[in-house]
């Protein structure tokens, strides 16, 4: 392990605190309490993640966090080369003694997923994430806590400024992975010269991912007929749907977690059945395709106080039915009801208040938005025939807005096997053509088709063997990796030689995000030997 007085790391220490301190100043934010991780090692690596986490940087928004990371390459005297897409490689030459041995890429994403308890107030544009400790595991105070990525980003700075004896690096620092994997996509492939390359954006100690699940977004367009109601024609009820787990759309598919937006149109539904009059003012879900989401929200007007009785007899037994069906998996699910008075002010995406009148779907309308929601498929579509319990194919009912060109309604296709993605996309078009809808479908990610034969796989398991004196879990994942897509732009087909590995991280692109302290240690000491043995 490099010791504290390592001249590089001293050196990349003092630079980060000072482009720290001069962020923070610029910009007026409190950042996150570096405190919570002191004491912890590998040290350096916690230097680093607390530094990033300071930094915001969600995804399209990378500019920051790649001054800071360019910024630390040209304090250790380091090459780095940037392309036009924003991704950066910070080029390391070979420990003395190491000249003859291969280029080795490491690689992660410089973006995080942005999501927050909706009581929360923190702003991802300018706040730092803030870090807590409970035992073995790191935090954040109701936000993801970045840990996908940022815990590739440490770990990679880390070794740029330690000593290690290992042979020459190109660590890739890709953008924009967590909304479509799209800085892969665009990579210059001569950014890099390496043909092996270790991802370090997985989340289960022990697990080397060898393939991933390829997929697409199909974005529907559902057009609403809307008309003018007087704004004191009944009271305005705002219904949320919280407590959900949520989740990654891929890796957490398979456990049947809720959906809010699943369980928003099943509640949409009762009220529709059993108080027609009730108007709707406007609704949201979710957010992120990759993620699965975690509240659901409906302004109604309820004409009168017999309505709003019966929307509450309505809500409180929805919540039951749903916590009875989910015990298990939520148990923590809740739907609030809010009176928002008459409807004089502003309405959240139907428009606001016109001339005493408030702009409200029509009954039609709405039956038609209800019966496209109930009918477009989540979770999962098919399992693996040649791998036990791997997901194959799926589908994430992610997000809907009501907007002035109609309801938008993302979702999130995923499987091995590029027919399946098209039939899912095609089984979502298909839908939201029946009802009306129009459908755009976004650019593709490509899956990873593990190697036959992988002298990267067999040097990283015989050194987990004489670390732990166990076989690491070979297997792939049910999510997208951009080790697919840099396959595809970086030499010939099959030519990278291609891992993933990393620490326990669980809820992953939820507020319920957390790093294992011991998992990130192990997981260091055994990257820093693999690369040592290549």
């Amino acid at each position: 392990m490099r010791s504290r007085t390592d001249k590089h790391g001293s050196n990349s220490f003092v630079f980060a605190l000072q482009w720290y301190r001069g962020f923070m100043e610029a910009t007026g934010n409190n950042g996150n309490d570096t405190a919570v991780l002191y004491g912890l090692e590998p040290e350096l690596v916690w230097r680093y993640f607390s530094a990033i986490t300071a930094i915001p940087r969600c995804s399209c928004r990378e500019e920051r966090v790649r001054s800071y990371i360019t910024g630390e390459a040209r304090s250790l005297g380091l090459q780095y080369r940037v392309d036009e897409a924003g991704n950066v490689v910070v080029c390391k030459p070979a420990a003395p003694g190491r000249d003859s041995s291969p280029v080795v890429i490491l690689q992660g994403h410089m973006d995080m997923v942005c999501e927050k308890d909706h009581d929360r107030v923190h702003d991802f544009e300018r706040d730092g994430i803030r870090l807590h400790r409970d035992g073995e595991w790191i935090h954040a105070d109701g936000t993801t806590l970045g840990a996908d990525n940022g815990i590739a980003l440490a770990m990679m700075l880390a070794l740029l400024a330690g000593s290690h004896p290992t042979g020459p690096l190109e660590c890739l620092f890709t953008v924009d992975e967590e909304s479509g994997l799209t800085g892969a996509m665009r990579l210059d492939p001569k950014l890099l010269t390496g043909r092996i390359m270790i991802n370090l954006d997985s989340e289960d100690e022990g697990v080397f991912y060898t393939g991933c699940a390829g997929g697409c977004n199909t974005y529907v367009t559902l057009p609403v007929l809307r008309e003018r109601v007087r704004a004191d024609s009944g009271e305005v009820m705002e219904v949320r749907i919280t407590g959900l787990r949520g989740g990654h759309s891929g890796i957490d598919i398979q456990e049947g977690r809720g959906n809010s937006i699943v369980l928003g149109a099943r509640l949409l539904a009762m009220v529709r059945k059993e108080i027609p009059s009730v108007r709707l003012l406007s609704l949201a879900g979710g957010g992120k395709h990759n993620a699965i989401p975690r509240e659901f929200l409906v302004k109604l007007i309820c004409p009168g106080t017999t309505e709003r009785q019966a929307l509450e007899k309505c809500a409180g037994e929805a919540e039951a039915l749903f916590r009875e069906e989910s015990a298990d998996r939520e148990p923590l699910l809740r739907i609030e009801l809010r009176s928002e008075g008459d409807g004089g002010g502003e309405t959240d995406g139907a428009g606001p208040a016109d001339g005493g009148h408030l702009t409200v779907l029509t009954p039609a309308s709405l039956d038609i938005l209800v019966d496209l929601l109930l009918a477009i498929p989540h979770g999962v579509l098919g399992m693996s025939g040649t791998i036990p319990e791997l997901v194959e194919t799926s589908t994430n009912l992610a997000a809907l807005g009501l907007e002035a060109e109609g309801v938008r309604i993302l979702t999130s296709q995923r499987s091995s096997r590029e027919s399946l993605i098209e039939w899912a996309s095609h089984r979502i078009s298909a839908i939201a053509k029946l009802a009306g809808g129009t459908v755009r479908v976004g650019e593709k990610y490509p899956s990873w088709t593990p190697r036959r034969e992988s002298p990267l796989l067999d040097r990283a398991s015989a050194v987990y063997r004489i670390l732990y004196g166990e076989d690491p879990r070979v297997t792939v994942v049910h999510a997208g990796l951009e080790c697919g897509v840099i396959g595809d732009r970086v030499g010939e087909v099959g030519e990278m030689d291609m891992l993933s590995l990393g620490p326990d991280l669980e809820g992953a692109h939820t507020p319920r995000e957390r790093l294992n302290i011991s998992s990130t240690e192990r997981t260091w000491n055994l990257l820093i030997k693999i690369l040592e043995t290549l």
